[in-house]
């Protein structure tokens, strides 16, 4: 396991957790009463139409991501629920094959003020094989926004860089909780110009969480300010879902993570790696093929001989 949760680490935060956050983002094993839920299927579209819950809404994880996998604005996001026809009073349950892609996606749901998110534990391939379930076809997202969603964002919930730059470095900064793995943490594994955490950050692994969460056990409980944060938007929004709906944790979330840390070299950080230098081709340009490598050699061989010829002639004359 490394240098993990296991291996204390985190020995202030090895608590028994008492009880969930809020009613507003939770884990169901099972599908409610269908007629109470509005379905999101967060799987690639195709897959989402070919079969799903019975009238599922399609929205796949990219739908909200853009280039170099950036999170979009929430104006942009909240036209995209619109066109799926969600309004934002309703109770929402999210479902998925991957759990990072679901629970980002069920994250984003709740910051950007849906009334209730309900995400569904078990891959929705398996559970579409489930004796009794309302399988289906999937619904596509329309191309205007009907109805408008007015949910309330949750700002509150979330931290910019500067802000959290300036928390850091006051009294009574929040406690950082890093869901990346143990490698990208202790700055051994580079994604991004620099490696290494947030100052004072704690490493507390998503995919260890959620493998605990699996086998029933819940090593993770904190108190006062937490702010969370994975390698990028995707990732940071996946661990806000888990730490708040699997553990009960009142976590405020840095979408950013430490991909956009990293690339601002003014701030601070802790295990700070960087890439070691590329080596200099020696052997030509590079793509010569072997052909270009044997006249080089032939050209250099030339200017020795033709060096030695004129050198030794001087000598005579």
């Amino acid at each position: 396991m490394g240098r993990s949760l296991h291996h204390g680490l985190l020995p202030a935060l090895l608590l028994a957790v008492s009880g969930p956050v809020g009613a507003e983002l939770v884990y169901v094993d099972a599908v409610p009463d269908p007629a109470a839920v509005v379905v999101v299927d967060t799987r690639p579209e195709p897959a989402c139409l070919e079969r799903s819950l019975d009238q599922a809404r399609c929205l796949p994880t990219e739908t909200f991501l853009g280039p170099q996998r950036r999170l979009a604005s929430f104006r942009d996001i909240v036209w995209v629920l619109g066109t799926a026809g969600l309004r934002g009073d309703e109770t929402v349950l999210v479902a998925g094959a991957d759990p990072v892609r679901r629970d980002a996606v069920a994250a984003l749901l709740h910051l950007a003020g849906q009334h209730r998110v309900e995400v569904l534990i078990p891959p929705l391939p398996q559970y579409l094989g489930t004796p009794g379930t309302a399988a289906g076809t999937g619904r596509p997202r329309g191309v205007l926004r009907d109805p408008i969603y007015t949910g309330q964002l949750r700002e509150e919930l979330m931290v910019l860089r500067d802000e959290l730059a300036r928390r850091l470095t006051a009294p009574g900064a929040p406690r950082l909780l890093d869901g990346r793995p143990v490698g990208e943490y202790w700055g051994e594994r580079l994604r991004a110009r620099r490696g290494g955490h947030l100052p004072g950050a704690e490493l507390a692994p998503a995919a260890e969480l959620r493998a605990a969460l699996a086998r029933g056990e819940k090593p993770l409980a904190a108190a006062g300010e937490v702010v969370a944060y994975g390698h990028e938007p995707l990732t940071g929004l996946a661990y806000l879902t888990l730490l708040r709906a699997g553990y009960g944790i009142d976590a405020r979330l840095y979408p950013g993570g430490w991909r956009e840390w990293a690339d601002d070299g003014r701030l601070p950080a802790d295990a700070v790696a960087y890439r070691e230098p590329e080596p200099v081709e020696t052997s030509g340009a590079p793509g010569a093929g072997p052909w270009a490598q044997a006249l080089l050699t032939l050209a250099a061989a030339l200017a020795a001989a033709l060096f030695g010829y004129l050198l030794g002639r001087r000598r005579i004359t």
